[in-house]
């Protein structure tokens, strides 16, 4: 039986920008991880500043990847999982789930040690075991309960942290960028370099934050007085908040690198040789402040990557979305607990995910396809089914994506 929205009538008001802000901070806090200021970091070392505007346009794709997830919320009231398993199948939207979560698991171990790196180098006489075992269990014990509201809230504050974080580590560094912040928008594209360029656009365009949206912002809004076209407002704003955020984070990463790295010969193989690689070159408080916002990215994946995995299973397999059933719960423990074996491994070797963050693009066509589909059904999307012009746009981004999971397959096999 579908599952519909009914809204209580409203007056049109004025509505601050702080109310929409919620659902896109979760899903912006979990792109900007370890993985991602690795990948980062390495580019701005390896490639300087030019590549800026390839992040400008990854982040201008995400939002309008994601307009379509929010387009088909409003519509439906249901997710993108669950409007594959009604209108395509059940093994599909199953399949799809796991794809998904082993993606997850894959960048797992990468998160909480990315984020105990960052500890380590605050507060180096405390093992890096501790900090992983601490961390662990703060963050399975914020799931464990699942409650919405709190989880926005603790993203609020992370995205916060992170502008403030990497943003004040790139004001070190600007005093000596003046040339270097020149060659950001050029327009050009480094030869030989595609893999990293490839991983550039991979690293914002994360397959699960497309099913999660949806996920998120059909929670916020399940007993919501807004009429749809308010929630869909709101929720486009809250777009454009967190992808504006992300663009600004991770060109601060990749000023701070470049400044620091680019043309010196030095080589930087984890977010964590970065940051203490910056403190002969911009001071500590550099470092301090990089080492903040590294443990704030790795901490905030991490408890993303645990919280979301109970909810798109009851998506996809219609089951109870109530993180407290019995099967959520086995869940987010075999989740938590798998990355385990992984801890005793080189840390930079866990973080170094340049290669699965590519990897990753290959899930990306399977679900803008069938996002184009599901948002072009009259019968479910009404009023907001897409226009000509939203058309064209999702075609070039299935290209786009198409292109970039050839690519990978080309590279990697």
């Amino acid at each position: 039986m579908r599952e519909t929205v009914t809204a209580k009538p409203v007056q049109t008001a004025t509505l601050p920008w702080w109310k929409s802000w919620g659902p896109g901070a979760i899903v912006a806090a979990c792109i900007i991880g370890p993985g991602t200021v690795t990948t980062v970091s390495v580019a701005g070392a390896e490639l300087g500043f030019q590549v800026a505007w390839i992040l400008v346009l990854a982040c201008l794709v995400g939002y309008f990847i994601q307009r379509p997830v929010i387009n088909w919320t409003v519509a439906t009231g249901t997710s993108v999982l669950e409007g594959i398993r009604d209108e395509v199948s059940v093994f599909w939207s199953k399949a799809i789930f796991f794809g998904l979560w082993l993606g997850a698991l894959a960048f797992q171990a990468g998160n909480f040690i990315g984020a105990s790196m960052a500890m380590n180098l605050l507060f180096p006489s405390i093992p890096m075991l501790a900090w992983v075992s601490l961390l662990s269990v703060m963050a399975m014990s914020i799931a464990w309960f699942g409650v919405y509201k709190v989880l926005e809230n603790i993203n609020r504050i992370v995205m916060v942290m992170l502008v403030l974080t990497f943003c004040l580590t790139a004001l070190v560094a600007l005093p000596g960028a003046g040339s270097t912040v020149s060659q950001g928008f050029t327009f050009s594209i480094p030869q030989g370099n595609i893999l990293i360029i490839l991983a550039l656009v991979a690293t914002i365009l994360v397959p699960n934050t497309l099913v999660a949206l949806s996920g998120f912002t059909k929670n916020k809004y399940r007993d919501s007085a807004y009429s749809k076209e308010q929630v869909r407002k709101l929720s486009f704003n809250d777009l454009k908040i967190n992808f504006t955020l992300l663009a600004l984070i991770s060109i601060a990463i990749l000023l701070s690198s470049a400044t620091a790295f680019y043309g010196s010969g030095q080589t930087i193989a984890s977010a964590g040789d970065m940051a203490v690689q910056l403190t002969p070159i911009l001071g500590s408080f550099a470092t301090i402040f990089f080492a903040v916002g590294l443990w704030t990215a790795g901490f905030s994946s991490g408890l993303f990557n645990l919280t979301v995995q109970p909810m798109l299973f009851g998506h996809a397999f219609k089951r109870s979305e109530d993180p407290s059933a019995k099967v959520n719960r086995i869940i987010l423990i075999v989740t938590g607990m798998i990355r385990l074996p992984s801890f005793g491994c080189s840390a930079v070797h866990q973080l170094n995910s340049l290669y699965l963050q590519a990897i990753n693009g290959l899930l990306l066509p399977i679900l803008t396809v069938v996002l184009f589909i599901l948002t072009n059904k009259k019968d479910r999307m009404g009023q907001f089914k897409n226009t000509a012009t939203s058309n064209i746009i999702n075609v070039l981004i299935i290209g786009l994506v198409t292109i970039l999971a050839v690519q990978v397959f080309v590279d990697f096999f």
